[in-house]
Parts: C-alpha cells; structure tokens; sequence
C-alpha cells in the first residue's frame, strides 16, 4: 500500500530516446473543476504481469476492498488557504483521505507539471512528474527535499494497456518503471498527478478504483454530441473522426449509471431504468483526451 510520502510525491518524465509511439501531451493534466472519488483494493498474490509494451491485458481482478477512500478537486490557486505561502502555484488539488485535508500546490505550464509543496510542506528543488511530450522508453531522473530528506528516483515509460478489475476494464492504463524494476506505477493515460496503483513483482498490486465527480471541465478541442436530447428511452453518444472511446454516464449526485467503450465513432445509452433528471456525460478519447455534456431525461 502507498504510504502517505508515496500518495504526495509521485511521477517524473520526460522526453528520452525518440519513438514513434506519444501517448499523452498537456491534456494528461486534470483540468479545474475535476473531481474524483477512489476506492482502495489490493491483492499480494498478482504475478505474472507484462511488463513492456502496447495492449497489454492486466489482471488484476484478484484485488479486495481494504476500506480505505479519498477524493480529491482540483481548483484555483486562489482556492488555497496556503496560496499566499505559495504565489507561484498555477494549480491546487484539495484532497480527502483519512479525515484528513491537504492541499497539493503545482506549477503546470505546457512544457512540465511539478509539485512545489502539500499544504504547508514545501518540496524543495520542486518534484517533476512530467515534461511534454514523453513517448515509450522516456526515462526521468529527479531529486527532491520533503521535510529534510532527499529522495532521488529514476522512472521510465514502459508499457500501456487495460486492467481488468472486478469492477470492470480499466481503458487507456500507462505503467512506469521506478526504483530499478522494483516496482511499477499504473497511471490513467488523462491523469499524470494520481497513480490509480502499483504492481510490485513477487509481491502483489495495490489499485483505485476511481469515479469521477461532478464539474469535470470539458476539453476544447473535443465535442461530444448527444441526441435526441431530452430524451424518454436512449440516447447517442457522437465522437465524429474517433475509433473508439470511454464513455460514463453520471447523475445529479456524481454517481456513475453507465459507462462503457464504444466500438466506433458512436455509442447509444440506454436510459429506460434511469429517472427523469439531467445527466453528466464525460467521454474521454483514446489519447486521454476529455470531452462533457449534459443529457435531460424525461418520463
């Protein structure tokens, strides 16, 4: 299980040797407004992972519940009580775990997001979780001070892939080396600042299950189109020029109804079993790419 040191400080990347293969850019960044819930599970018996390379199916449906949630909105610096300490954040995360409040504050341009301290704890010298753009085999070494220890680590971009949960397939997964191979972080290929676990060789895998909150800011170079809207029945989701999406369908308490990936350019809802109200659609493309909208059901 991540300790509360690991939850703060997390990736570093950056352009390596080139390939072909970019699988994220400045999108891989949540946006303000962004909000989630996680779930904790874990499992000390998966083995067998792959642990190079595209496509990957991960299993990693053996994981149980451990009791253990947070959420977490990512908001102006503004937001901050500490944002006077900090006037150099461009963007917070205010975060819930344990019945404990922190405050995670980041630089984020378009070339590098770094976090710069956690509610009153600065991180000296800043910790780099990533440059744009990074590609697979990118390898970052970074060195940083937390409450006067030094932490150096290198991480490498190795793989891509699904894992499947027993609550379902997890789309668009990146895994990065640390530590030497002794462990491997798994990251949503749209969210770079939040690991959702870690596979450890010969040990086992802890991962999150996340849900995504109200207030998901759309992404302005996507649209999804949702017709016929209102509707009684079903409702299409339209990607034009995508092979595929993920798509997730929330009510007015942030709670997920539906999700699921299309197949191609378009998926259909069925809402039959869903009481009259407005919905929250979030889709995301297949470079993690997000896109918003709402949907009115009516009886």
């Amino acid at each position: 299980m991540h300790t509360h040191l690991h939850a703060a400080l997390l990736l570093a990347l950056c352009t390596g040797t080139a390939v072909a293969q970019t699988l994220t850019d400045a999108n891989s960044i949540p946006a303000v407004g962004h909000s989630e819930t996680r779930t904790y599970y874990n499992s000390p018996n998966a083995s067998g992972w792959a642990l190079t390379g595209t496509g990957n199916t991960w299993d990693a449906t053996g994981v149980t519940t451990f009791g253990l949630s947070a959420t977490a909105t990512y908001r102006v610096p503004s937001d901050s009580p500490f944002a006077s300490t900090y006037p150099a954040t461009t963007l917070c995360a205010e975060r819930f775990q344990n019945g404990n409040i922190e405050w995670r504050h980041y630089i984020v341009d378009n070339l590098h997001a770094e976090l710069i301290a956690v509610s009153t704890d600065v991180v000296v010298d800043g910790r780099t979780y990533c440059t744009y753009p990074f590609s697979m085999g990118s390898t970052f070494t970074d060195s940083w001070t937390l409450n006067g220890n030094l932490y150096t680590d290198t991480y490498t971009y190795v793989a891509s892939g699904e894992v499947q949960a027993p609550w379902g397939t997890i789309a668009d997964v990146v895994m990065f080396e640390t530590s030497g191979g002794f462990s491997y972080y798994l990251y949503l290929a749209n969210n770079l600042l939040d690991p959702i676990g870690t596979y450890t060789p010969g040990f086992g895998v802890d991962l999150w299950q996340v849900e995504l909150g109200m207030g998901v800011a759309d992404t302005p170079a996507l649209h999804v189109g949702l017709w016929p809207n209102p509707t009684s029945d079903e409702v299409v989701l339209s990607m034009p020029r995508h092979s595929s999406f993920t798509y997730t369908l929330l009510d007015a308490s942030g709670s997920a109804v539906r999700s699921g990936i299309s197949t191609g350019d378009r998926a259909v809802l069925d809402l039959r079993n869903c009481a009259p109200g407005v919905y929250h659609v979030v889709t995301t493309d297949m470079r993690g790419r997000r896109a918003t909208g709402k949907v009115v059901v009516v009886k």
